[in-house]
């Protein structure tokens, strides 16, 4: 119990030194149950899948898989928002809602792919990148 216990004080001290803008990290900790460890390795993840994730939407519309970037959309708003990224959560979400509407989403993805991008940088700059 006591090894248990030292162990989450430790991720949780390390985890709460993390000011990234755009992230509510403590309600995002609570979703990993206080598992610092583990919401870091999710963070460094975003790193390389945030920006992935942009460029299949943008290909999926491209190629007029409207249902595929929907499904991407939702998929990213999701990831998203467990990780506490409010902003890209709520682009995500017009997006969204802009392809289920059957309206243009050029906007919508500029600024979500923008926003990824900076919050990619962001968190690889508190935390490294993941081959680093």
């Amino acid at each position: 119990m006591t090894e248990h216990y030292i162990e989450t004080t430790i991720a949780d001290e390390s985890t709460s030194a993390l000011a990234i803008r755009g992230i509510r990290y403590k309600e995002a900790l609570a979703r990993f149950a206080g598992d610092g460890k583990r919401y870091r390795h999710w963070l460094t993840e975003f790193i390389s899948h945030g920006p992935t994730a942009t460029a299949q939407v943008r290909e999926a519309l491209t190629k007029g898989t409207q249902e595929a970037a929907l499904g991407l959309v939702h998929t990213l708003k999701g990831r998203a928002g467990m990780l506490g990224m409010v902003e890209i959560h709520s682009i995500a979400a017009s997006l969204e809602l802009s392809l289920k509407n059957h309206e243009p989403t050029v906007i919508w993805l500029e600024e979500l792919e923008r926003t990824v991008a900076e919050m990619s940088q962001a968190i690889a700059a508190v935390l490294g990148r993941p081959d680093a």
